[in-house]
């Protein structure tokens, strides 16, 4: 229970300093915002509270307040409301921004529709990509790559197939039109969310009109395969028991609440959203790792010769669980650099946590990234150490918490695409290390964090050079 007597006031908490009139707005209106937060930390501790332009938003990034606004999803707390109307605004209404009922509703039909056993379904399309790109990769020995654009391309291939059967092929920059319309609208949504002024409502400049182009298309092709989907479903009846991709099981798995096309646009459109940036994002900075450590590299490698033996790819599904130093690498990566550190949301009504007070709509900021690089939590937490996700293999690290990393959010609107990620990275990424050495080509310190609604490593180039004789 909490002591009445040390209740902490959101009034009464500490600010960085800031401008006099805009607060601390100029500083944050960064493309490494998250950063700018993280420096604001140091100044004012793990609680404290900031204003933008007369906005105030508290900033939390201590662990245990953050795990406990999670946990009390949705109902004490909800996302930002400008992220939503933002969203909205761009016509998506899917389970990631919806709110109340809406959400409840949506999120079984959702979460069924990739479940494991519809994963197991997708497995052959990532192997397919998987192979693709490392084809490709092997016709460009020795060249200069700006990875990260090689991942994108494939997350974006992966996940269209997966969402609806689209089978794109951006990897070998064929039919990469919808690649483009992404890359116009994913950026637009992190600006206009941090904007303090809804400047676009009252002119539109060539960069909005674009945006506008650009969601029209995804918006219009999306909905043709939608009513292609619900014509194959209905003159073939097998595919209820066994969907061919998310799009079919979503309307499959649709039997308790009624989609509008509308609501499974929205779905699709952050399926997109979610597969393209954050999965790329990740397998990017596993690559800045690896790239560093090749000895880490050759343990993956081994660990593949064994799994999966003479394949270049694993094909089975069943296998998976046998890449145990590949999860940690994965799990490693994503604790140092998470591709949302930081998370948004509002009160829906007074909550205490831990002793402070939090007001009905209240904003507030989750700076999740410090917890996970904090002593307290990890040993030689700044360290790239896959060794401490192996039970066997870290008696050194004496701190070890798994529950403060909130890659994929936490509660009950934990991410449900989380299945799906972790296959594309295990299977990627195993494979990769398997036929390749890699090397960078620009040092560490030039590869910088960038923030566009998520965060990835920005100037990061590498080498390919394939190792054919320890895998045959």
């Amino acid at each position: 229970m909490n002591d009445t007597k040390t209740l902490v006031n959101i009034k009464d908490l500490e600010s960085p300093k800031g401008h006099f009139v805009l607060g601390h707005l100029p500083q944050f209106q960064t493309s490494n915002k998250h950063q700018v937060i993280e420096q604001w930390v140091k100044e004012s501790g793990e609680l404290f509270k900031v204003n933008f332009a007369g906005k105030e938003f508290v900033i939390s990034a201590d662990a245990k307040i953050n795990h406990e606004i999670l946990k009390l999803r949705p109902e004490k707390f909800r996302r930002l409301s400008k992220m939503n109307e933002i969203l909205l605004e761009m016509g998506v209404n899917g389970v990631f921004n919806a709110e109340g009922d809406l959400w409840k509703n949506q999120r079984k039909p959702v979460s069924e529709a990739l479940n494991v056993q519809n994963i197991k379904r997708f497995h052959p399309v990532i192997v397919n990509k998987t192979e693709l790109l490392l084809k490709k990769f092997k016709n460009s020995i020795n060249t200069t790559i700006a990875i990260r654009k090689e991942f994108i391309a494939f997350t974006i291939d992966v996940t269209t197939a997966i969402a609806f059967g689209y089978n794109l092929d951006t990897i070998n920059n064929k039919e990469n039109n919808f690649q483009e319309h992404l890359e116009v609208i994913f950026p637009m949504i992190n600006k206009r969310i941090t904007a303090p002024i809804p400047l676009w409502r009252l002119i539109k400049q060539k960069k909005d009109k674009q945006l506008e182009a650009s969601l029209k298309t995804i918006k219009q092709i999306i909905h043709e395969f939608i009513s292609d989907a619900k014509k194959r479903i209905d003159q073939n009846p097998t595919l209820k028991e066994n969907p061919s991709n998310f799009l079919e099981a979503l309307l499959v798995e649709n039997k308790e609440y009624q989609f509008s096309d509308d609501e499974i646009y929205g779905n699709i459109f952050t399926m997109l959203l979610a597969g393209e940036d954050t999965t790329s994002n990740t397998i990017s900075w596993a690559v800045y790792y690896l790239s560093q450590n090749p000895e880490i590299v050759k343990k993956i490698r081994e660990e593949a010769i064994v799994v999966y033996k003479e394949d270049d790819v694993l094909t089975n599904n069943q296998l998976l669980s046998q890449l145990t130093y590949t999860n940690a690498v994965i799990q490693e990566v994503i604790r140092l650099k998470p591709t949302t550190p930081q998370l948004y949301f509002e009160s829906n009504e007074e909550v205490i946590i831990e002793n402070v007070i939090i007001p009905k709509d209240t904003k507030i900021i989750l700076q999740n990234k410090i917890a996970q690089t904090q002593e307290k939590y990890f040993t030689n937490a700044d360290k790239f150490i896959p060794e401490r996700w192996l039970k066997s293999a870290c008696p050194m690290h004496k701190n070890h918490s798994p529950r403060v990393i909130k890659a994929f959010g936490g509660g009950s609107r934990f991410c449900p695409g989380k299945n799906l990620a972790m296959t594309e990275m295990l299977v990627l990424i195993s494979a990769l290390c398997k036929q390749f050495d890699i090397s960078m080509t620009v040092s560490p310190e030039k590869v910088k964090e960038q923030f566009e609604f998520t965060m990835y490593p920005d100037n990061l180039y590498v080498k390919l050079q394939p190792i054919l004789s320890e895998v045959n």
